[in-house]
């Protein structure tokens, strides 16, 4: 067999779980402007709308225009201004307005047409006044007049439009209950959209500069203490926005827009390829401190009278401390990881522990990420680790097995023959 086909079959293998939990699941997705404009991306996208579709997924497209209207009133010779980061809409930019997202929208259709009429079963693409809008108002002293704001969602309309079998599309433009047009922040309305009709996920696209040194998970709490020192303003935007949608929907995705697979990969891949902002987990993962010595020799005894873990007495814990990060959860630690730097470039993981009830919930591939990155941060680029039982869950989760050779040499010396300890190794 060739090494193509065994990576498609482990690849398959690997995403199926993750193909079953989605199916049925309530999906919105924002699509911003700079991310349309792209037609391999647009394309591309079509197509893996389309087997979402196939595969179960209830969609909402939520469809941004920031730069092709930037372009449509310049070329049209009219001026436009933005305050606070909002364009303000007055009558004459309506006409254009309505054109430029008319266009764009009939654009997006014929993609999806084009991407999908060799589906056995394709999705219909729907648009609607599911959104009632009403005006922004005067902020500053500054009247934002056709520029609106959500005032009403008519979530159970997009509901069964959904359980129909149809994959439903936002666009900037939405009506007030009197018939004016209003220009929507298409963001704004992703995230509203999704908490109305409790989505199972909320996917944005965004740019390199908002998901700028964003770690691959974030719990609520984690969420909060980056927003209070963003890396730069486009951020801090993106993840307020967001935020609002902590409450109703308990996965947020923040996706690379310069890459067309993102959406697949954080679907169906164990890793994912962005940020996902997770609030349906209700625990801390964190540094240890001396305080927490008690709570991870309670965790981690049973382990060692199994022989699974290596025997730490309390004075080493209390002096190796700094090595380990915890979790914690009602003040209890469910568990635990160390990280101790070694020559050559390499670090070693150990002592990783999940409290018995708690298994089954990814922890342990939480804590995992957590060694790793601060591996990379103590410019490691192998992380290896000895374990006698538990090779199989590390195998899964990228290590590979490596004879003792491999190790640093201080760490050669030191290997336990009588333990026969399997040596696995993760290239960073």
């Amino acid at each position: 067999m060739q090494q193509s086909e065994l990576d498609f079959i482990n690849t398959l293998r690997q995403s199926s779980r993750y193909i079953e939990q989605h199916r049925g699941k309530t999906c919105v997705i924002y699509l911003p402007g700079d991310f349309i404009s792209s037609k391999d991306s647009i394309s591309q996208l079509s197509q893996d709308i389309g087997l979402l579709y196939n595969l179960g997924l209830k969609i909402v497209l939520v469809m941004g225009a920031s730069p092709q209207l930037d372009l449509a009133f310049t070329e049209a010779g009219i001026d436009w201004k933005l305050h606070h980061q909002f364009r303000i809409t007055p009558t004459e930019l309506i006409p254009v307005f309505q054109k430029t997202i008319g266009l764009l929208r009939s654009q997006l259709e014929a993609n999806f047409s084009q991407a999908n009429c060799l589906q056995p079963n394709p999705p219909t693409l729907v648009s609607g006044n599911w959104v009632i809008a009403q005006p922004k108002g005067v902020i500053d002293g500054i009247d934002f007049q056709h520029t609106g704001k959500l005032r009403k969602i008519r979530h159970q309309a997009i509901s069964d439009c959904l359980d129909s079998g149809q994959v439903a599309l936002l666009t900037p433009i939405a009506y007030s209950l009197t018939g004016e047009v209003f220009n929507l922040n298409t963001l704004e309305q992703a995230c509203e959209m999704a908490s109305a009709i409790s989505a199972d996920k909320l996917m944005v696209y965004g740019s390199q500069l908002q998901l700028k040194e964003l770690p691959k998970q974030l719990s609520v709490p984690q969420l909060n203490k980056i927003m209070l020192k963003p890396a730069n303003d486009e951020q801090s935007r993106l993840l307020k926005q967001v935020s609002y949608s902590c409450q109703n929907v308990k996965r947020i995705h923040l996706m690379d827009q310069t890459n067309p697979s993102a959406l697949l990969l954080e679907l169906f891949s164990r890793d994912g390829s962005g940020t996902l902002i997770f609030s349906d987990r209700y625990h801390q993962l964190r540094p240890a401190s001396i305080e927490d010595v008690g709570g991870i020799l309670g965790l981690i005894e049973p382990l060692e009278q199994e022989g699974v873990l290596v025997k730490r007495s309390r004075e080493r814990l209390e002096l190796e401390i700094d090595n380990f990060v915890v979790i914690e959860r009602d003040q209890l630690i469910i568990g635990c990881a160390a990280l101790y730097s070694n020559d050559e470039n390499m670090a070693e993981l150990a002592c990783l522990a999940i409290h018995p009830n708690y298994q089954g919930q990814e922890l342990g591939s939480e804590l995992l990420k957590a060694i790793e990155v601060n591996a990379v941060k103590m410019k490691a680029n192998r992380l290896f680790l000895l374990t006698t039982h538990t090779h199989h869950w590390f195998i899964e989760h990228g290590f590979n097995l490596a004879d003792i050779s491999v190790l640093p040499n201080k760490k050669q010396s030191l290997y336990n023959y009588q333990r026969q300890s399997k040596v696995l190794v993760k290239t960073l």
